[in-house]
């Protein structure tokens, strides 16, 4: 009886499946068109206390012309968003010197659908555009901002926050998260001494936000910075009295804790003043240099491994070099190198890493007196540039070293006598900002060019020590 049933019951379901699958879907479309939005751009760039007026042009289709806008500005520090309603958007900007992303909603009143059209506000200040300059006046740090004209505000650390900065100033360290904003939003002032060597302050304003010790979550005592690594996730790793610290990232990036650090990776070592680092998503890995026991040595964010690694070939012994670090430098995994000091001599080393994906192997490439040694004196400045070469300072002059046929060339750069006190690589490999006392000066170093001048910027207090282009 059952089947007798189920027999029916496909001949009555066969001619209704029969039209559905005949359906062509004959049927008569209006193409309703969408709005034709113009005056409006992809990015605004606006200075906190200015007007931000935003006038776009709607003309919808069909000759339609009931039309309302909804203006929404992200602000994700504060986990909201600043709303308004209206044809144009017409404000005071004050959010400050960030990125925000927003959104035009486009309302077609009469067919009731909505059309979304997103932009960016760049939120800028005095100190958004031009060079953070970090200078050394008698001993004494002297933070200044050159404008993009040239003018130079100078020591305005002391003037706008009310004390002074530590002595022997060492690095100025940017902080920006790629993955957060990406914006720079505080620098990191590192001294050598004073009762507070090291300072965070903000980007835009130029105003103190902590001492190191209140970038703890335990107050550590004294402690004397030897030298800050910055990473892309906006944290720094700071070398303190020769031990490692690394900033902490279990918090939201715009947590009160994020960026601090706790207690030093645990072991016997004491590192000099200079870190390669490297993260990939097959691990990361730290190699330090420890200058006690002259040694290269490998760390993780919470694990001192010391010598713990194989070292392929002999052409040096990095768990024993019996020398001491000038300088090291990262190209790729492949591609490194250490100017390293034995005796009074200069010897250039270059090796390669494969501390990732589990790996522990160490492997010595070659080793060979540096051509450029009776050039190089106590207050030498290293830089690496953005194509595998190397620049060094002697005294007044600024040398180029290719280390795959040992050129050595000195720059065009005449710098009137002065020693040079800082070099850094800039605006992605073309220039070379080179600082003496009382300037700062920026060479062309980009493909056929041997480090002319191109500009220079008179009035910096003391002998540049550190620099930072935002743009």
């Amino acid at each position: 009886m059952k089947r007798s049933f189920l027999y029916i019951l496909i001949v009555v379901l066969i001619p209704v499946l029969s039209s559905c699958f005949k359906d062509k879907g004959n049927y008569d479309y209006i193409d309703l068109g969408e709005p034709v939005v113009t005056n409006l751009d992809t990015v605004y760039n606006v200075f906190t206390g200015d007007s931000l007026i935003i006038e776009p042009k709607i003309t919808l289709p069909n000759g339609r012309t009931a039309v309302s806008c909804h203006w929404k500005i992200e602000i994700p520090l504060e986990a909201r968003s600043e709303d308004h309603d209206g044809l144009s958007l017409r404000i005071l900007y004050g959010l400050g010197a960030n990125r925000y992303s927003a959104t035009l909603t486009v309302r077609d009143e009469e067919l009731g659908v909505n059309y979304y059209y997103g932009f960016v506000i760049n939120g800028k200040t005095q100190f958004s555009v031009g060079t953070i300059v970090l200078s050394d006046e008698g001993g004494q740090a002297k933070l200044s901002f050159v404008k993009p004209d040239g003018s130079v505000q100078p020591d305005l650390y002391q003037s706008i926050n009310g004390e002074s900065l530590g002595t022997n100033p060492k690095q100025l360290i940017p902080l920006r998260n790629q993955f957060y904003m990406n914006v720079t939003f505080a620098y990191w002032i590192v001294c050598g001494n004073g009762t507070n060597p090291a300072v965070k302050i903000n980007s835009n304003d130029l105003k103190k936000m902590q001492y190191l010790k209140e970038n703890f979550y335990e107050e550590p005592g004294a402690l004397t910075p030897d030298y800050f690594h910055t990473l892309t996730d906006g944290t720094t790793t700071a070398i303190l009295d020769g031990k490692m610290y690394v900033g902490t990232t279990e918090t939201a990036p715009f947590g009160t804790y994020y960026g601090y650090f706790s207690s030093p990776v645990p072991g016997e070592y004491k590192l000099a003043p200079d870190l390669l680092y490297s993260s990939t998503d097959k691990g990361l890995y730290y190699l330090g240099f420890d200058k006690v026991k002259r040694n290269f040595v490998r760390l993780d964010r919470t694990t001192y491994f010391g010598v713990d690694y194989t070292q392929q070939d002999s052409l040096f012994n990095p768990k024993d070099l019996k020398m001491d670090l000038l300088s090291m430098e990262k190209f790729t995994e492949s591609e490194m190198y250490a100017f390293c000091d034995s005796v009074g001599q200069t010897y250039e080393l270059k090796f390669g890493l494969e501390f990732l994906d589990g790996k522990t192997r160490f492997r010595t490439i070659s080793k060979r007196k540096f051509k450029g040694d009776s050039l190089l004196t106590a207050q030498t400045q290293w830089q690496a540039s953005t194509v595998g070469t190397f620049y060094f300072t002697s005294n007044d002059k600024i040398y180029r070293y290719n280390p795959l046929n040992q050129e050595l060339r000195q720059l065009d750069a005449n710098m009137g006598g002065k020693p040079v006190t800082m070099i850094k690589v800039v605006q992605d490999g073309n220039r070379l900002a080179a600082g003496t006392e009382g300037s700062l000066y920026l060479l062309d170093i980009s493909t056929g060019k041997n480090g002319n001048i191109v500009s220079q910027t008179n009035g910096i207090p003391g002998k540049t020590i550190d620099i930072f282009i935002r743009q």
